[in-house]
C-alpha cells in the first residue's frame, strides 16, 4: 500500500480555481457556437433567397425565347402562353429543371410538401417554391412559406418587348439583415 498525501487547502483551492477557468471556457465556447449558428441560418436563408431568384431570372429568359422563337408549335400553345408552365419552357430551351422540382401536380396542399421543392399547381396556374428558410422572409400568403409565380400577358409599357412576362402572383420580400 503506497502511502496517500493528505490534501492541503492550496490543493482545493487550485481545484476550484481550475474548475472556475473550465466553467468561463465553456460559456465563452457556447457564446461562439450561438453567433456562429445564428450566421449560418441568416446565410443560408440569403443563399435560398439568390437561389430562387437566379431560377426564376432563368424561367423569365426561357419564357420570353419561347414566345419569340418557338420551337414547336405545340409548345408555345401549352407553356408559351398565359397560365403556362415556365418549367416546361425552361426544360424545352434548355433541358434542364430547378433543383427539388416535383413536376405539374393538381390540387396540392401546400403543407404537404417538402420545404426546398418547386411545384406547377395545375389548379393555380402557378409555378411554387416551398422555402426551407423563413429568416426575414414576408408574404400575404397564409400557411407555410412559400412563393409563388405566374406567366402572365405583360402590361404595355411595363415590360418592353415581351408579350409574356414571368411575375410573382402575389407581392413577397426578403427583409435585408445588416
Amino acid at each position: 500500500m503506497g502511502f496517500m498525501k493528505p490534501k492541503t487547502p492550496l490543493h482545493h483551492k487550485r481545484w476550484t480555481l481550475r474548475l472556475f477557468e473550465w466553467g468561463v471556457l465553456t460559456c465563452i465556447i457556447l457564446i461562439l457556437m450561438g453567433v456562429f449558428l445564428n450566421k449560418m441560418r441568416h446565410l443560408q436563408a440569403k443563399a435560398e433567397r439568390l437561389n430562387v431568384q437566379a431560377t426564376v431570372e432563368n424561367m423569365r429568359a426561357a419564357v420570353l425565347l419561347a414566345r419569340i422563337l418557338p420551337k414547336h408549335k405545340d409548345m408555345e400553345g401549352r407553356n408559351a402562353r398565359a397560365g403556362g408552365n415556365p418549367v416546361a419552357l425552361l426544360k424545352e430551351e434548355t433541358g434542364l429543371e430547378p433543383s427539388g422540382y416535383l413536376g405539374e401536380l393538381e390540387k396540392v396542399d401546400p403543407e404537404e410538401i417538402a420545404p426546398g421543392h418547386w411545384y406547377f399547381d395545375l389548379s393555380q396556374r402557378a409555378l411554387i417554391y416551398r422555402l426551407r428558410s423563413t429568416d426575414g422572409f414576408e408574404s400575404a400568403l397564409s400557411g407555410p412559406a412559400r412563393v409563388r409565380f405566374c406567366i402572365r400577358e405583360a402590361v404595355k409599357g411595363k415590360v418592353v418587348g415581351a408579350p409574356l412576362h414571368l411575375e410573382p402572383c402575389e407581392p413577397y420580400r426578403w427583409m435585408k439583415k445588416k
